[in-house]
């Protein structure tokens, strides 16, 4: 028989796990001081390397939190090695030895940050196999994430998974969005954003406003004729895992249903290009 105390005690029990796993879940969803001091130090240089380049801002950035543990890694001390080029047989600078996939592996070897920055666009730009992700939108980030994968970027079998998870929960694409003509401003508000948990939304300027509104009617007018299907938010599921599902980018989606955070609720209607 279940005595009154019992059943208090499994109440208790059962409130207390309840209490333990929304405070793990907070704790998850707090910024890493780390990585938000790594944005903070590299974003301008990230943003510079992509008006000369083209390689994303939001993509180099998230590369080098994974590859070098937001700046915490062993081998970015002792090398300024952002993105854990290797040296291969055209490297003629200095060098380190680092155990990878294998013991003792050369990796190049920077005079500073902003060396390894330039020789990681120089080195999209330069071969042949990454040549196809310039093709893609500046802000397709998962077209970026899985192309670099593909072409054998990393051995990390979630490489791509991991990137996308950085720049979506640090609104990277932000970054793709600041020009150098305005980046001061718009940096300091967008890493005072990442340190406050609030999301931060680069304003177009006042003589863009007009060219907007244009290309949004055409736009408009181009979505009027295209079909949708409606798919209904279901629990557990992310705008990542429903692009990934249909093929899409998440930009894709949230453009379509007007989004201005990644965040879904279940139940919630989404339009999804046939």
């Amino acid at each position: 028989m279940i005595t009154a105390t019992k059943i208090t005690r499994i109440l208790f029990l059962q409130i207390a796990v309840i209490f333990c796993v929304v405070i793990n879940s907070n704790a998850q969803e707090a910024n890493s001081p780390a990585i938000v001091s790594y944005i903070e130090t590299y974003a301008e240089l990230a943003i510079k390397e992509m008006t000369r380049t083209g390689v994303p801002a939001s993509i180099k950035i998230a590369q080098g939190i994974l590859e070098t543990d937001a700046g915490r890694s062993d081998l970015v001390q002792r090398s300024n090695n952002h993105f854990g080029i290797k040296c291969k047989s055209s490297w003629t600078g200095e060098k380190v030895y680092h155990n990878d996939d294998a013991e003792g592996e050369c990796f190049r070897k920077y005079n500073s940050a902003n060396d390894s920055y330039i020789d990681h666009s120089d080195y999209l730009k330069s071969q042949p196999r990454y040549a196809f992700l310039f093709n893609y939108e500046i802000n397709d980030y998962n077209s970026w994430a899985w192309g670099l994968k593909k072409a054998g970027y990393a051995t990390n079998p979630i490489y791509a998974q991991t990137i996308i998870k950085y720049i979506e929960k640090y609104n990277l694409n932000t970054l793709n969005k600041i020009t150098n003509d305005n980046e001061e401003t718009s940096l300091l508000d967008y890493i005072g954003s990442l340190k406050n948990g609030t999301v931060f939304v680069v304003e177009p300027k006042a003589e863009e406003v007009k060219s907007t509104h244009s290309k949004k009617k055409n736009k408009d007018a181009r979505n009027s004729k295209k079909k949708y299907k409606i798919y209904i938010v279901k629990k557990g599921e992310s705008l990542y895992s429903i692009a990934k599902k249909y093929k899409v980018s998440v930009d894709s989606i949230k453009d379509l249903n007007s989004l201005r955070s990644d965040e879904l609720q279940i139940g919630k209607k989404l339009k999804i290009t046939k």
